[in-house]
């Protein structure tokens, strides 16, 4: 049994739930860099924007879902050029408190011109 976390303020781009919460853990859809209410990429600050807004839709996901970004446990990390990688690790070193989540990565294709898309589980607080 799960519950789908969902929300006007949710970006969702296809069919599927934004996140669903099973047991003591929440499972986020990849949440690419793009406002959740126009659906735009970040018009200024280049990829360094674009990731910080993907992590900012996971946050606010994770929000809904009664944890954040201090309880993820996993990341996958969807990007489209490898040039990025220094950058979503200087990112991911700046927002994710230490030790950080364990992450797995992939050179992808995204829809829509997009460059990051991120995806997590995270553990919710006081669930065990």
């Amino acid at each position: 049994m799960y519950e789908v976390i969902s929300g006007d303020d949710l970006p969702v781009l296809g069919p599927y739930s934004p996140a669903v919460r099973a047991g003591g853990l929440v499972f986020v859809s990849a949440q690419a860099g793009i406002d959740p209410f126009t659906g735009d990429a970040p018009a200024t600050g280049g990829f360094d924007a674009e990731c910080r807004q993907a992590i900012a839709n996971l946050a606010r996901v994770l929000g809904r879902a009664g944890t954040d970004l201090r309880h993820v446990v996993r990341t996958t990390v969807f990007y489209a050029d490898l040039a990025d990688v220094p950058v979503i690790n200087a990112v991911f070193a700046d927002v994710f408190p230490s030790p950080p989540p364990a992450r797995s990565s992939a050179l992808v294709g995204l829809p829509g011109g997009r460059r990051i898309a991120i995806d997590a589980i995270a553990a919710i607080p006081d669930s065990a």
